[in-house]
């Protein structure tokens, strides 16, 4: 019997504030766990870089920070969850080339260490949510 997303992220955040933080308190009966999913993604990459201390030095730029975290988030949800270019898209209201470009970028930029350091992290967290929430790939 598969976990509920919420009670699998309370397990993982570890308090009920962190866990709703992340999941709305009311789906909406047209969210996909797709889509849920996604949102979950995005957040675990805003707050991991909101902890990280890159966010102090990119909020000069918020567009350009927002971009990054978007693209972060599309590519983990492609590569690390599995999910198709198409499904990506739908769930970040977006073109499936737009997930395309994301994807090419965040492989660009992974040549640096650090970065590349950040996006596994992000990858073994929404794995291990995704794992919590009894969502297979």
């Amino acid at each position: 019997m598969p976990i509920e997303p919420t009670s699998a992220l309370l397990a993982v955040c570890g308090s009920v504030s962190a866990a709703d933080a992340l999941v709305p308190a009311e789906p909406s009966p047209g969210l996909s766990e797709r889509r849920l999913v996604c949102m979950v993604v995005r957040q675990l990459t805003a707050e991991l870089l909101a902890v990280s201390g890159t966010g102090d030095k990119l909020r000069s730029d918020r567009r350009r920070a927002t971009c990054h975290l978007r693209q972060i988030s599309m590519y983990v949800c492609h590569v690390a969850l599995s999910m198709p270019y198409g499904e990506v898209a739908l769930a970040f209201g977006v073109d499936r080339t737009t997930v395309s470009h994301a994807c090419h970028v965040v492989e660009d930029r992974r040549d640096d260490a650090g970065f590349d350091a950040f996006v596994c992290s992000i990858e073994r967290m929404a794995d291990a949510v995704c794992m919590l929430a009894g969502r297979t790939q």
